[in-house]
């Protein structure tokens, strides 16, 4: 594989590419597999790199200082030099020859000045571009979240305050029911929304959202393949196991109840999205507010919503007990459910 490839999938982990760029490789990753599975290599490799990662915030009035230096050397440069007068004869003084000013010459330090601008303007320009299509990508995957958490509002209203459950077992038992379910209710018009522009799925040109009798239908690979793509970029919650009996989640407008979030990774501990670089999630709570945390526990006495309290991705043990888990994950694996 080519180093522009490799380049290729790292800015697509990165968040670093443009929109075309990104449909490009997005493309080629939908129906290569070898492709892949190198993206899963290069994640798995960046991965010990998260432990030492720190957010940094230039000094103030950095960006005017390094203007204002290259401003300085660059009028250094340009100022004329007076000639100087040599003798060439008794009495009478000739002005020194100096080198022809045409383009052909170019001084080391015109070369220096122009490596200094171009290094100010990498170190200026380029983590400024990275942080504007993050925040943009963050904040558009904040406006998804919202007009999900509406739909599963409304479809709350329209069954006694429960929001669409996922199925203790058969085809339909997979936390990514929540998108054909609402898009059976026509609360779902545009199955976009069900993927984070920050996702390495972002890439891809729709997500695909079957309906309930679809994945009644399918078989086989094609069962899996619906089951783990069709909740998109984000997870969403199991219910709960209360007297043994494994309930739906009933909206209570909690402020503190994690509903659905940037899927989490399976294989890392603890749980963590990749959506965003591996810098956070967005997490929708059940009275609509969106917000995005660095952890999936904000604080030791809160709740981990990518984990019941027994540390495994299952049903809730309690019914305040929110677990956000992936699309193809299913609620009834470990709990004592009968």
């Amino acid at each position: 594989m080519t180093d522009s490839v490799q380049g290729q999938l790292l800015g697509h982990l990165l968040g670093a590419l443009d929109d075309c760029e990104e449909e490009s490789i997005g493309a080629r990753l939908k129906t290569d597999a070898r492709l892949r599975s190198e993206l899963e290599h290069i994640r798995r490799r960046l991965e010990p790199l998260r432990a030492v990662r720190r957010d940094f915030d230039p000094p103030p009035g950095l960006a005017e200082r390094t203007c204002r230096l290259v401003a300085v050397q660059v009028h250094r440069v340009a100022r004329p030099r007076r000639p100087l007068a040599v003798s060439v004869g008794p009495g009478v003084m000739s002005p020194e020859s100096s080198p022809p000013s045409g383009t052909g010459h170019v001084r080391w330090v015109d070369v220096a000045v122009a490596v200094g601008v171009f290094v100010a303007a990498s170190l200026l320009i380029i983590p400024a571009i990275q942080s504007s299509r993050f925040h943009s990508r963050l904040t558009a995957c904040q406006d998804n979240l919202f007009e999900l958490g509406r739909a599963l509002t409304q479809y709350g209203d329209r069954h006694d305050g429960y929001f669409p459950g996922v199925p203790a077992e058969g085809k339909l038992s997979a936390a990514g029911i929540y998108a054909a379910i609402l898009k059976d209710s026509g609360l779902l018009p545009e199955t976009s929304r069900v993927v984070c522009p920050g996702s390495p799925m972002a890439g891809q040109s729709s997500a695909e959202v079957p309906s309930l009798a679809e994945l009644q239908e399918a078989t086989g690979d094609r069962l899996l393949v619906l089951r783990s793509t069709m909740g998109g970029s984000y997870g969403y919650s199991f219910g709960h196991v209360q007297d043994g009996v494994y309930r739906f989640t009933k909206n209570l407008g909690r402020s503190d109840f994690a509903l659905m979030a940037d899927v989490p990774l399976e294989d890392r501990s603890p749980l963590q999205s990749f959506n965003h670089g591996g810098k956070g999630q967005n997490v929708l709570f059940e009275d609509g507010h969106v917000r995005f945390v660095v952890r999936s526990r904000p604080f030791d006495e809160a709740d981990d919503f990518f984990a019941n309290d027994n540390g495994v991705v299952d049903a809730g043990v309690h019914v305040h007990d929110s677990v956000i888990a992936p699309s193809s994950a299913a609620p009834l694996h470990y709990v004592g459910y009968r």
